[in-house]
């Protein structure tokens, strides 16, 4: 990859050094991003696939005829009622909005307007913020999380990667006047569910048949998600309806999929939500039936936006190239869950206590368990780990072995899990 910096703003290039160092003291690779001079007026972000070309117009408004994907624009003194503010196309980027005492960044995502919202303080030197989204880009974060992490780097050290809640922005909600509403998030604040005990979700199988249910709670698994992809199954409701006795039977903790209806319906323990479902679901509904909600996030800004609902548990993912369901994100990783899940452990969780429960999920098998575990995650969501062994319960009990508090501490290097009869 190559990271091409306009020559009228070459002076970046030491910031944008020192980032790229930053980020590869806190495990980011960066061995492949070289740095140059753009043949044009704008920044490039080179791949053998594509160019991204931006523009940061805080200083040359002119592109010389360069054709840009992304234009920073900073407006410090533009004010909610101008009317250039309404202007939305897809490739400009508004920063910097000042309105009512705080600021706002606003750009568009697939014809939506989005917004983060936050305080002065997050808006240090504007070429200090760009070299930070540039870079963020570079390390291929998609928009969204590179404008949401961007900021909270604004509030710390040179050297530090961010990680307290109280320094990130925050993703807005609702906003009459740039069309910003988010049908799920009605009166958010006042959503609250039920709470779940980190320690008592273990490993999480996610399966797609009530026989299947039965079989893990048989084996003692306390946890379990009923997936069914196909809305027309044609016994689907009665798969439901029995996961969710199997679960009162077995005193276990059954989430369903999707089928938030139905769920309510036949009075289920929990729904798991992923993104694209929101949207479809009731979430008012669902809290006052007093079912546990996760919700899924692929990311810095889906993760902030979700919390201000307050789930039951977060689910990050997905972590490695997964097969069993397609997925609009790309593999999150290692380094990346470590980061999420440290920002998770400093957001307020119900009452006095701090970190959402988490669970990591996508490739999850015995192969790389370890790794994820280490990541300081409250559970392990398995798919084909668990439905294509040919001896379930070992696999299970070999899970159980390694989700261990002990297994967090000392050199992870030293450590190895000795699996057994797999």
């Amino acid at each position: 990859m190559q990271l091409l910096v306009p020559r009228q703003q070459i002076e970046l290039t030491e910031s944008l050094q020192q980032c790229l160092s930053v980020a590869k003291q806190h495990g980011f690779a960066i061995d492949a991003i070289e740095l140059g001079i753009s043949p044009t007026p704008c920044f490039q972000i080179q791949t053998d696939t594509k160019t991204l070309t931006l523009k940061h117009n805080l200083q040359h408004s002119q592109d010389g005829g360069c054709s840009v994907d992304l234009e920073f624009a900073y407006q410090t003194t533009l004010n909610m009622t101008d009317a250039a503010l309404l202007e939305r196309t897809e490739n400009r980027i508004l920063l910097s909005v000042i309105d009512e005492g705080s600021l706002m960044d606003v750009w568009q995502h697939q014809g939506e307007t989005r917004v983060i919202r936050y305080s002065d303080r997050s808006n240090r030197d504007s070429s200090d913020h760009f070299t930070w989204v540039v870079t963020l880009l570079a390390l291929d974060f998609p928009l969204e999380d590179a404008l949401t992490f961007a900021r909270a780097q604004m509030n710390v050290s040179r050297e530090t990667w961010a990680h307290d809640f109280h320094d990130f922005p925050t993703p807005v909600l609702e906003e009459p006047r740039l069309g910003v509403r988010v049908g799920w998030a009605a009166n958010a604040e006042q959503t609250q569910f039920p709470t779940i005990d980190k320690e008592a979700i273990g490993l999480y199988p996610v399966v797609d048949s009530a026989d299947w249910i039965e079989r893990l709670l048989e084996m003692g698994i306390k946890t379990t998600q009923l997936r069914i992809k196909d809305a027309s199954t044609p016994d689907l409701e009665q798969q439901i309806q029995r996961s969710i006795e199997l679960g009162r039977q077995y005193d276990a903790q059954v989430f369903i999929n999707d089928y938030w209806q139905l769920a309510i319906k036949h009075g289920a323990y929990g729904v798991h939500l992923g993104q694209e479902d929101i949207e479809e679901s009731n979430l008012s509904q669902l809290a006052k039936a007093g079912i546990c909600l996760g919700l899924s996030t692929h990311g810095y800004y889906e993760l902030l936006r979700i919390v201000q609902i307050n789930p039951s548990y977060i689910a990050l993912g997905h972590i490695f190239p997964t097969t069993t369901k397609q997925m609009p994100s790309k593999p999150q990783g290692l380094v990346r869950l470590a980061h999420y899940q440290k920002l998770i452990d400093s957001i307020p969780y119900a009452q006095d206590l701090l970190g959402y429960p988490t669970v990591a999920i996508g490739g999850i098998d015995l192969s790389n368990a370890q790794q994820v575990w280490e990541c300081g995650v409250s559970s392990l969501a398995v798919v084909r780990a668990i439905t294509l062994a040919d001896e379930p319960l070992q696999v299970k009990k070999a899970f159980d072995a390694l989700m261990q508090p002990e297994n967090r501490d000392g050199d992870k290097h030293e450590r190895r899990v000795f699996i057994d009869a797999v």
